[in-house]
C-alpha cells in the first residue's frame, strides 16, 4: 500500500506543477489606450504672408545660400528640402538636402542656411565630394505655425552656367 500512496502523491505534485507552469503560458490581455497623433492642418496663405526666398550660388557653384526673409511671425518653424539632379559616373541621380529652421534661428524675420551640393567628411580634416552636372531642381518649404497648421510652397529653379559670376534666384 505504501507504494500506491507514494505514486498518487507524486501524481498530485506533477499535476499541480503542470497546472502552475501551464497557467503562466496563457495569453495576457493588456489594455492600451491609443494616443492619436494630430494631423497637421493645411493653411492657405496670402501673397503678403509668403516670405521672400533667395538661392544664391557660391562663386564655385558647389554651395547655395538659402535666404528666407520677411518671415511672418505666425510661423515658428520652417522645413526645407532642396531636390536636384546631378550626374555621377555618367548617370543622372536625384539628390537632395533637407533641414529645419527653428524660431530661435529667425532673426528680424530672416533666416539663412548654407546648402552644400555634395558630401562632406570631416573625420581627419574636411574632405568634400562635390556633385556635378546640376542644372536645377526644386525647393520645397513647409511653414509651420504654433498650432500645427502648415503651409507648403514648392518652387522650381534653374541654375545657369555662369562661371565666375554670382547671381541670385529670387522667389516671391
Amino acid at each position: 500500500m505504501k507504494k500506491q500512496f507514494s505514486l498518487s502523491r507524486l501524481s498530485v505534485i506533477c499535476l499541480l506543477s503542470s497546472v502552475f507552469v501551464l497557467s503562466s503560458c496563457g495569453a495576457k490581455k493588456t489594455i492600451s489606450t491609443a494616443t492619436p497623433t494630430p494631423i497637421p492642418r493645411e493653411l492657405v496663405i496670402t501673397d503678403d504672408q509668403k516670405p521672400t526666398i533667395k538661392l544664391t550660388p557660391r562663386q564655385d557653384g558647389h554651395e547655395l545660400t538659402l535666404t528666407i526673409s520677411q518671415i511672418n511671425s505666425l510661423f515658428i518653424k520652417i522645413e526645407y528640402e532642396l531636390i536636384y539632379t546631378a550626374v555621377d559616373g555618367g548617370l543622372e541621380i536625384e539628390k537632395g538636402v533637407s533641414g529645419n529652421i527653428e524660431s530661435k534661428d529667425i532673426l528680424n524675420g530672416t533666416a539663412e542656411r548654407k546648402i552644400l551640393l555634395g558630401t562632406e567628411s570631416c573625420t581627419n580634416g574636411c574632405k568634400y565630394k562635390y556633385d556635378s552636372g546640376i542644372n536645377g531642381g526644386s525647393l520645397n518649404l513647409t511653414l509651420i505655425t504654433e498650432d500645427n497648421q502648415v503651409a507648403s510652397l514648392e518652387m522650381p529653379f534653374t541654375l545657369t552656367s555662369s562661371k565666375g559670376k554670382n547671381f541670385t534666384i529670387t522667389f516671391r
